[in-house]
């Protein structure tokens, strides 16, 4: 009996102590949580703040601000005026006028054949003209020319109209013809004789 009262007596103490151990565990717990809540408060706050911070949507940074660049300012710098030639005067062509016709030349007067004085005869005055070299070569033919028969009379001029084909001989017919004095009858206008070309055809043969 008396050992049973000595060991609820021992746990009544133990329990006594181990509440007492408690008691002070809980109070200084109670102490410190105490001495700490403000700073723990605050903590929890940045905490909770920092994290609605994190969960709202970052706005988009605002837009850069227009720069625009001052007005560069050209210095005014006087220039020496150059004036140039002046323009070229406008050619002004005359309009051309249409040019008349030609009027039409009158047609010349028809050619006479030569007329000799009479009793000449021209075969025997030419003779002499035959060329020698022609003789030897048996060389015949007949020329056509024009002779210009002055008022006096006269052949001053002779033009080969056509060739007899050997110009030995053509050069011989209008040789003796010029070579002749006032033996041709010149054209008369009225009463008065004027110088006009005739034509006369003149042939070489050879005597048999």
């Amino acid at each position: 009996m008396s050992s049973t009262k000595k060991l609820s007596r021992h746990a009544m103490v133990g329990i006594f102590v181990i509440g007492v151990h408690v008691l002070m565990a809980i109070g200084l717990v109670i102490g410190t949580a105490i001495k700490y809540a403000p700073q723990l408060t605050e903590m929890i706050e940045s905490k909770l703040i920092q994290h609605e911070q994190e969960d709202k949507p970052k706005e988009p940074p605002p837009p850069p601000p227009d720069f625009k660049p001052p007005p560069v300012q050209t210095p005014l710098v006087d220039l020496p005026i150059v004036q140039g030639p002046p323009p070229p005067a406008a050619i002004v062509r005359p309009v051309e006028q249409p040019k008349p016709e030609p009027a039409a030349k009158p047609a010349p007067p028809p050619i006479s054949p030569v007329r000799i004085v009479k009793g000449v005869n021209l075969g025997d005055r030419c003779e002499a003209y035959y060329p020698s070299a022609s003789r030897r070569l048996s060389e015949e033919g007949s020329v056509v020319l024009l002779v210009f028969v002055s008022p006096d009379g006269k052949a001053t001029e002779t033009k080969v109209e056509t060739s007899s084909g050997i110009q030995r001989l053509d050069e011989a017919a209008e040789k003796c013809i010029k070579a002749q004095g006032k033996i041709f009858e010149p054209q008369k206008v009225g009463n008065e004789a004027v110088g006009t070309w005739q034509r006369m055809k003149w042939t070489w043969r050879l005597s048999s």
